[in-house]
């Protein structure tokens, strides 16, 4: 689905996350830039990959996306996709969550990722796509 190479990085970046909580730091500390912000609805900004991995959750182990729609503008990927955000024990953090997102790219890198999602619907029962 990816069609430019900034596209390839969000959608590496974001099935990179798993199947394990070293999986998903891993994926931060090779994606992310360090000094990249991380922005949430109902989250503190976070600036930089240690503030960032302090905010995820320690027993998140894997993310499952589904990619629905991504657009690259210059330096920016926009992402629309469902995620299923999994902790250890394989439980639901979050379940078909409609996300959009935005991610600036910095000599390949991610160095700004803002989600936009509807918080009090962190987990629906049957996707609608």
């Amino acid at each position: 689905m990816p069609a430019t190479d900034a596209e390839r990085l969000v959608h590496d970046f974001l099935t990179a996350m798993g199947p394990a909580p070293a999986d998903v730091r891993a994926a931060v500390d090779g994606y992310l830039t360090d000094d990249c912000v991380w922005e949430n609805p109902g989250s503190p900004v976070c600036r930089g990959k240690a503030e960032i991995l302090r905010l995820m959750p320690p027993d998140f182990a894997r993310l499952e996306v589904r990619f629905r729609h991504l657009a690259t503008a210059g330096d920016v990927v926009l992402a629309e996709r469902m995620e299923n955000m999994l902790r250890v024990d394989g439980t639901p953090i979050a379940l078909n969550l409609k996300v959009m997102g935005a991610f600036e790219l910095r000599a390949g890198r991610i160095s700004a990722w803002r989600d936009y999602f509807d918080f009090t619907h962190l987990i629906t029962e049957s996707p609608e796509w």
